[in-house]
């Protein structure tokens, strides 16, 4: 409790003059930091609180009188484990489902962590509320609203939304209600409205957050892929473990009800002034987007946890393979919604506005925070395309800023928060709030009465003035408006329908409309006075009439509805199929069909909304009687709804003629899975044998997983089969060939989505005798591509071959290294007689790692002559590096004599620092394996060497000698380091950081040492364009701006917040602030031995 003390102490900056604050005070660095913000012309930037007074702002909101409300993390790496830096903890991850199997998780692991399960426990997230008493638009008081978030399973607390003097605050496990009836700045009641979010552990982030209100009244929120398992307040239970999704429910916690899932870590949500729900979905880290997502009833959007922790080849499964996360394209699974659009590298806070108080441009726009290590906050809007959207007017609002949330006070302010500091190195003591504004619009009377009209309230307002506001042009006071007459119940019926019904202001009149819909939740008949708008001539209003009514299970409306999906207007059908679903109205089912039909998957989010009618009508026959359709598109949607209720029957799309619907059919039944399906699925095999093309890839790599999962004969003898068809993709015959090497059992993953599917162990002769008999076939047909793996799934299974053919392999010297090494493996474990003279002719071999491979399995043999090898080899001055440095690795795991004396006399030569600098940390690996006294003395005084006042010291040793190509496999698959999330190679990989395509080119001329500093030490030198930076001239001028490259030396660049590109002599500069990086330190998530490599594919990189 020692830390939640401090906080508080921290906290009462206006009341505890008296003592000390360890968190220096950030005014002047952010004032400095604000400094070379670039705004769009006419906006002002201002300063409203700074460390001490918040820390680690996730999360902020505004409550009706102005007040500032702050999620601040102290959990990150302090009491919330993640499956990434505590990677022990995965696969029982893969495999939780609720929040006792997560807290068991935790107890099993606890003695991972330091002070065991009280680390789970040592620190609280909390909520701080920030106020502006004075009036001067600065904060000067600041206590802790409310904390104790500090249960083995809270955290991370990223959520908050204040209305009516209460505040939702949204920490894992819990969406809480805290009350501050008093006034006194603390809020005494705390209530968990629903428990049972975040049952993974998951990524640190990914948690629950996004609250926003609907214009239906109820509240949405979103969780990331740790998933939720709640039991609702009506009994039921809602069951969605690894993949992120958004819910709505009303104030209360009542009719929970999960809207979309799929989705990877939807930061937060919008609400657009026609009532449409967007999330800011994030990416995986792993060179793809992230994406503005339209959340509709039953969507999908494709991600699962488990696709994160799948590596190269197969980098992230059917995420990357498969297109899932691409904006819609034909080979995209027909089971996912497209995205909308791309959006930055690290979406994080998202918010609509009004733009009452900003200028023209910014009319009913959204604005998002991009939390990268140039971004900020950026702005676009939407335009209907078809029944959903595309983005439009996307560009830069406010950069460069650390900004991890946004939104708008009603004083017409954006507010926006600033996490400055990086929590992976455990610099968690900063924190801003900037505001946003233009001094002459926020005078504007509709402005100013907007703030009077929410510090005085609503439900105190007659209803005609109520009735007035719907007019505003402020969607928030036209919300809050609507909220209040629908709080009134029945007596606001004839006023709102007179509206809805003789209004010439639409958006006046949709928010009649959805005041009747609030109000019919309990007054049914509400909704009987606007059935006629289902003929209305504006297509807005007849979408959202069916909508409320579809919401309201209104019955009566039912018959009328049907009557649109006939219609012209896309999103008109849109609604209607949904609410007819809704309805459970199956009358209509057929006439749903008939839309499918006319749509002819022209526009995927009809076609959702067609399924999800189909779904919830419970038209099975229907459904069945049109899985023979001649329309693809019908056959598709129905194949889909089978999907939804994991009909058996599904089956029968294997048989289509088309191949997609064939592959989504086998989407379904083995990724959900459906498994009476699996048998069907396999046997297509036979079909596909003289397939091509990469569209069969996807169905293919089912089929195998199938036979792989059925295990017996004839299913072996089908994946031979594919393994040596002669037209199918390599990749399709490479992973046949695994799963032959897999077939004796005992994996955990599921070779297609990496879900946790372990198969048993199983007796190996069966498989070990099918490959046997077709040992011959697999080696003639395998091309070059394909040897070594037919060899590893020989030398796997122990599979008796003719020794003579591979004998031939290792001398031809035609073939691949690697397939000769492949060869002479199998022979060294089959433990072949003519080995030792194949080991001669490999000492001499041209390429350097045959010879290493020959000196290794010669170790096996005849140890002390390897030694002798092996030494010889260290002092020769025309051997490879890469030789030696897998020498020293094996004399580490001899023990003759001669073995002894080599290593121990490099030993010393560490000591003297006479190694090569490529053989330092082979050096120090090796004695450090096989340690005694004199090893460790050496080890000991190299480490003393180390020049305390350089950081890069204590890893020269890292410098030289990496593997460029294991190098690559750190940059794009490591899970903690992510290096691909925020760097781009060669048009793959993030924007967050800088471009490192040409990093090593000539014309940059970055020394070496400069590689290996930006990796451990990356606030060294901040790239250019991802820097801000405060200068004092000598004449007293302060300049801030983004420091740019400069063609000039001795000359400083940089970009003001005007734009104003300025060169700057390096002698007029009389102060300069530090730069600093938002990347961790990888020194703390990467070894010694993956930063050398890591090094070593950087300095590979000199053509963009």
């Amino acid at each position: 409790m020692r830390l939640i003390f401090l906080s508080c102490l921290l906290a009462a900056i206006a009341t505890t003059a008296c003592c000390e604050d360890p968190t220096p005070d950030g005014t002047a660095a952010a004032t400095a930091a604000m400094a070379a913000f670039r705004v769009p012309d006419g906006l002002t930037v201002e300063l409203f609180a700074a460390e001490p007074g918040l820390r680690n702002p996730i999360a902020l909101c505004l409550d009706d009188v102005g007040r500032v409300y702050i999620a601040e993390d102290h959990r990150f790496l302090e009491g919330t484990p993640e499956n990434r830096s505590h990677s022990f903890m995965l696969e029982d991850d893969l495999q939780v489902t609720t929040l006792d199997d997560r807290r068991a998780m935790q107890e099993k692991w606890a003695h991972r962590f330091q002070n065991g399960s009280d680390w789970f426990t040592q620190t609280s997230d909390m909520v701080r509320r920030l106020e502006d008493r004075d009036g001067d638009g600065r904060a000067d008081h600041s206590v802790v609203f409310a904390d104790g978030f500090d249960g083995p399973l809270d955290g991370l607390g990223s959520g908050l939304i204040a209305r009516e003097g209460k505040v939702w605050f949204t920490c894992i496990p819990h969406l809480w209600l805290l009350e501050d009836a008093d006034e006194d700045g603390t809020a005494e009641q705390k209530t968990p409205l629903l428990t049972g979010f975040g049952v993974n552990a998951g990524f640190y982030g990914h948690d629950l957050h996004g609250l926003v209100w609907g214009v239906d009244g109820k509240l949405y929120f979103s969780v990331g892929d740790r998933g939720a398992h709640v039991e609702t307040k009506e009994g039921t239970t809602i069951s969605n473990p690894r993949n992120g999704a958004v819910f709505r429910c009303y104030p209360d916690g009542t009719e929970l009800e999960l809207l979309h899932h799929g989705l990877r870590n939807p930061q937060e949500l919008a609400i657009d002034q026609y009532g449409n729900v967007f999330a800011d979905d994030n990416n995986c880290d792993k060179g793809d987007h992230s994406r503005l997502v339209y959340i509709v009833p039953g969507g999908n959007s494709g991600w699962n946890m488990a696709y994160q922790h799948i590596a190269e080849p197969y980098l992230t499964g059917p995420w990357h393979a498969e297109g899932i996360w691409h904006l819609e394209h034909d080979l995209q699974p027909a089971y996912v919604v497209p995205p909308v659009g791309k959006l930055g590298a690290g979406p994080s806070g998202f918010v609509f506005s009004s733009g009452t108080s900003l200028p023209p441009r910014y009319r009913n726009h959204f604005f998002y925070c991009n939390f990268t290590g140039n971004g900020g906050v950026e702005s676009f809007a939407v335009q209907p395309q078809g029944a959903g959207f595309t983005i439009v007017d996307q560009h830069d609002f406010c950069k460069p800023v650390m900004a991890s949330d946004v939104d708008f006070g009603y004083d017409g302010k954006m507010y926006l928060s600033d996490y400055p500091t990086n929590p992976f190195d455990r610099d968690t003591s900063g924190g801003r709030v900037y505001t946003v504004f233009d001094k002459a619009l926020i005078e504007r009377p509709a402005v100013t009465q907007t703030s009077q009209l929410f510090r005085e309230g609503f439900s105190q307002r007659t209803s005609a003035e109520l009735l007035r506001l719907l007019f505003h042009d402020d969607m928030r006071v036209r919300l809050r408006a609507q909220f209040a007459l629908a709080q009134r119940g029945s007596q606001s019926v004839d006023a709102l329908a007179d509206l809805a019904h003789n209004g010439d202001n639409q958006l006046a009149r949709l928010h009649a409309l959805w005041g009747l819909g609030q109000i019919a939740r309990h007054h049914p008949q509400a909704l009987s006075p606007a059935l006629d708008l289902l003929a209305d001539e504006d297509p807005e209003v007849r979408a959202q009439v069916a909508r409320v009514c579809g919401d309201a299970r209104y019955q009566a409306s039912a018959a009328a509805i049907a009557a649109l999906l006939a219609g012209s207007s896309d999103r008109v059908r849109f609604f209607a199929a949904l609410a007819l679903g809704d309805l459970q109205f199956a009358q209509a089912a057929p006439a749903i069909v008939t839309m499918l039909r006319d749509n002819d998957g022209r526009d995927r989010q009809l076609m959702h909304a067609g399924v999800v009618a189909l779904e919830r009508m419970a038209a099975r026959d229907i459904v069945q009687q049109h899985a023979q359709d001649a329309s693809p598109a019908v056959r598709m949607a129905m194949l889909l709804a089978q999907r939804r209720w994991r009909d058996p029957r599904i089956v029968q799309f294997l048989q289509d003629a088309e191949l997609k619907i064939v592959t989504e059919a086998a989407r379904a039944i083995h990724d959900l899975p459906i498994t009476s399906g699996c048998e069907p699925l396999a046997e297509l095999a036979p079909r596909y044998l003289r397939a091509s093309g990469d569209d069969v890839v996807p169905l293919m790599r089912r089929i195998i997983a199938a036979n792989l999962q059925l295990g017996n004969r004839g299913n072996a003898e089908a994946v031979v089969e594919i393994a040596t068809s002669p037209t199918l993709p390599q990749v399709v015959r490479r992973e046949a060939i695994a799963a032959l090497a897999d077939w004796q059992g005992g994996t955990k993953l599921d070779r297609v989505t990496g879900f946790w599917r372990p198969i048993a162990a199983r007796d190996g002769a069966m498989v070990r005798e099918v490959v046997q008999t077709n040992a011959a076939t697999l080696l003639a047909a395998a091309p070059a591509e394909l040897q070594v793996d037919v060899t590893t799934l020989l030398t796997t299974l122990k599979v008796d071959t003719d020794d003579a053919v591979f004998a031939d392999w290792v001398v031809d010297s035609a073939r691949a290294p690697n397939v000769r090494i492949a060869a002479l493996r199998l022979l060294s474990s089959r433990q072949f007689s003519g080995l030792p003279q194949l080991l001669e002719t490999l000492l001499t071999a041209e390429q350097a790692e045959l010879r290493s491979e020959a000196r290794d399995q010669l170790a096996k043999l005849d140890e002390p002559r390897a030694a002798e090898l092996f030494t010889e080899l260290l002092e020769s001055k025309q051997a490879e590096v890469s030789e030696q440095q897998r020498a020293l690795a094996a004399l580490a795991q001899m023990t003759s004599p001669r073995a002894t004396q080599t290593l121990d006399a490099w030993a010393v030569r560490l000591a003297e620092q006479s190694v090569p600098a490529a053989l330092q940390l082979d050096v120090l690996e090796a004695v450090t394996t096989a340690p005694n006294q004199l090893r460790s003395q050496a080890v000991r005084k190299f480490e003393s060497t180390a020049d305390p006042g350089d950081p890069l010291s204590a890893f020269r040793a890292a410098m030289y000698g990496g593997n460029a190509q294991r190098g690559r496999e750190i940059f794009v698959s490591h899970g903690t380091a992510q290096c691909i999330r925020c760097h781009s190679v060669h048009g793959q990989g993030g924007t967050a950081g800088p471009d490192l395509s040409s990093i090593a080119s000539p014309e940059r001329n970055l020394p070496r040492r400069h590689l290996l500093e930006s990796i451990v030490v990356p606030n060294a030198q901040i790239a250019k364009g991802f820097g801000t930076v405060t200068l004092v001239l000598d004449d007293g001028q302060v300049v801030a701006g983004t420091l740019q490259d400069s063609a000039e030396e001795n000359i400083l660049t940089l970009v003001t917040a005007t734009n104003e590109t300025l060169h700057i002599e390096q002698d007029r500069i009389e102060d300069q602030s530090a730069t600093r990086s938002t990347m961790p330190e990888m020194s703390k998530v990467l070894t010694p031995r993956e930063i050398r490599d890591l090094v070593e594919y950087l300095s590979t990189l000199k053509v963009r």
